[in-house]
């Protein structure tokens, strides 16, 4: 791979340049995030918002700052990503009442038995069944709504940054809002460091080891579909634990 022009002293890339360069690595975070997404999402259209954070990344790229451009628009590049994936949390009234109804019910019990309520326990609070708590589970698990990259932190007055942006940090952020990234990631550890063994081990898999549902699913020894269902019951948890509404 040739090397770019990276340096104040050297002519801008051209977005053919860029392309050529970089296109790789929008690839790789395309392919990343689509073992994370629901079937309606297009690995095309996310390679599309990627080139888009590629572009916009060469433009904010600032010299002076003592970053390397590639870890800059590597976050940009993801960045446009989560973007693109953001527009599609949306959700039927119903269907939203019933994940407020679980994640309220994850709070209320943590503080009843001072410890995380387990499944049984949580269906009985919400007066359904196993399975009917299970369905729901199933329901909501397409939604970006509980998926753990997109927990928001209010990372500055512009936007909001996802969990997974500020754990890999924005280079380009100052002092003040590093310190406030760094509270919330000891805030976040706090929180994981409370989830079930089990939800423990599926954020360490699925999150940092990148292993998709199905190899988790063999590692624990259970079925796909249920691997899919404590996803969502952890990130409803996370979010109670964190207080983060819907």
């Amino acid at each position: 791979m040739s090397s770019m022009p990276l340096y104040a002293s050297d002519p801008a890339p051209t977005p053919d340049q860029l392309l050529e360069e970089f296109l790789p690595l929008v690839r790789y975070h395309a392919d990343q995030l689509m073992r994370r997404t629901p079937d309606s999402i297009e690995m095309g259209d996310l390679i599309n918002a990627g080139v888009l954070g590629l572009l916009d990344g060469a433009q904010r790229f600032d010299h002076s700052r003592d970053v390397q451009f590639k870890t800059f628009v590597s976050y940009r590049v993801r960045g446009a990503m989560i973007d693109y994936l953001r527009a599609f949390d949306w959700m039927p009234r119903g269907l939203r009442d019933h994940a407020k109804e679980m994640q309220g019910a994850f709070a209320e019990l943590e503080q009843f038995y001072g410890r995380p309520a387990n499944e049984e326990e949580i269906a009985r609070h919400l007066e359904i069944s196993i399975d009917e708590y299970r369905q729901r589970l199933n329901q909501v698990r397409s939604m970006s709504v509980v998926h753990f990259d997109d927990l928001p932190i209010a990372g500055n007055q512009d936007e909001d940054l996802s969990i997974l942006e500020t754990l890999e940090g924005d280079p380009m952020l100052g002092p003040e809002q590093q310190n406030t990234m760094m509270e919330f990631v000891a805030q976040l550890a706090d929180a994981i460091s409370k989830l079930p063994t089990r939800e423990n081990v599926l954020i360490t898999l699925y999150y940092y080891e990148e292993l998709t549902m199905k190899e988790i699913a063999l590692i624990l020894g259970l079925t796909e579909s249920r691997v899919s269902q404590l996803h969502s019951q952890m990130v409803l948890r996370m979010r109670s634990l964190m207080g983060l509404n819907l």
